[in-house]
């Protein structure tokens, strides 16, 4: 490995600071609470306090003695990553899907989507901006992505705020895409859909009061049963209410990407990332829905099916051209995720 490729790759000395003092204090209160106890919950707490202390001792001295190292390899990043262990992974520049640039202060940085998951190499991480522009150019190099620089980057357009390269195709699902969905489930017997969600109450409500029977039965310090059993309760509704309204909205209008190397789906605060090899096979399905016929794509990946809603037949015949492209295969025998539990 060339060594002009090798930076060390740290969190700033103010986070490590906080980090210490953030443990210690926790380390200081677990402390302070054991001498409150005895027994198994004095043990417990020591253990704890011991815990914390040992994460405040390697934030403080990782840095110096095991610095962590972003390399540049020919073919792949190999990403340094995890607390307290440092764990490296390689990323692929032929996986790299999108690439964004943003962020003000300590979050300015550059950001790297995959199939597997969003990685971001910070400005603040690495030894100086003149380190920091090195990383972004060799990379945009490797990945033949070209990414505006960011002082003279004009406001981001729709496409461009979820990073580059430029889309080959963008459509939004169109909005009778929800409305369909919802009608599957709401001409379901509504005796069904109560006793789902009755059977969700009985297996939350199970999973919070596990813990507090467990401390009841080794005769540990604990919550009264009334108050415990209604908060457990009331917490349970709660998550019934929203796996109910859930199960009633399935789906929302969502903006999908076609880029070069893979595919976005936009959800209004957060983005997936899929990669075309983990696509096996391809289908158009034909649903009629208030007088007018719905074009739904079907993506067969490695455990189930997604689909995406078409807004026209102009978007599938292109999306057709790229599957050729890419050389996904048709498989008519692609069975919508909803239609196949029924």
């Amino acid at each position: 490995m060339d060594l002009a490729r090798r930076y060390r790759f740290n969190l700033p000395w103010g986070a490590i600071a906080f980090g210490v003092v953030f443990y210690g204090a926790l380390s200081a209160c677990m402390v302070r609470f054991a001498s409150d106890f005895d027994g198994v919950i004095y043990l417990f707490l020591i253990v704890l306090s011991a815990m914390f202390a040992v994460l405040a001792f390697i934030m403080m001295t990782r840095r110096i003695v095991f610095p962590r190292m972003l390399e540049l390899a020919e073919d792949a990043i190999l990403f340094p990553h995890g607390f307290p262990w440092t764990r490296i992974t390689g990323i692929p520049y032929a996986d790299i899907i999108r690439m964004s640039e943003a962020g003000v202060g300590a979050q300015f940085g550059l950001y790297l989507a995959t199939a597997r998951g969003n990685f971001e190499i910070r400005a603040c991480y690495l030894p100086d901006i003149e380190s920091y522009n090195a990383v972004r150019d060799f990379i945009c190099a490797k990945t033949s992505i070209v990414i505006p620089r960011h002082d003279k980057q004009e406001p981001p357009s729709d496409w461009s705020s979820q990073g580059f390269p430029k889309p080959i195709l963008r459509w939004v699902e169109p909005e009778d895409w929800p409305r369909y969905r919802t009608r599957l489930v709401v001409s379901k017997p509504l005796w069904l859909r109560l006793a789902k969600a009755l059977w969700f109450f009985v297996r939350c409500f199970g999973i919070i009061v596990l813990p507090w029977f467990l401390l009841r039965f080794f005769r540990l310090p604990t919550a009264p049963a009334a108050s415990y059993l209604c908060l457990a309760t009331a917490v349970t509704l709660f998550f019934t209410l929203l796996h109910w309204l859930k199960a009633l909205w399935p789906v929302h209008a969502t903006e999908i990407s076609f880029r070069d190397k893979g595919i976005t789906q936009f959800f209004g605060k957060q983005t997936l990332d899929r990669s075309y090899h983990d696509i096996s096979g391809w289908a158009v399905i034909e649903r009629p829905f208030e007088g007018r016929v719905l074009h739904i794509l079907l993506l067969k990946g490695r455990t189930r099916a997604t689909a995406f809603a078409l807004p026209d037949a102009d978007t599938r015949d292109r999306l057709v051209q790229i599957f050729h492209d890419k050389r996904i295969p048709q498989s008519p025998e692609i069975r919508a995720p909803w239609e196949s539990r029924r």
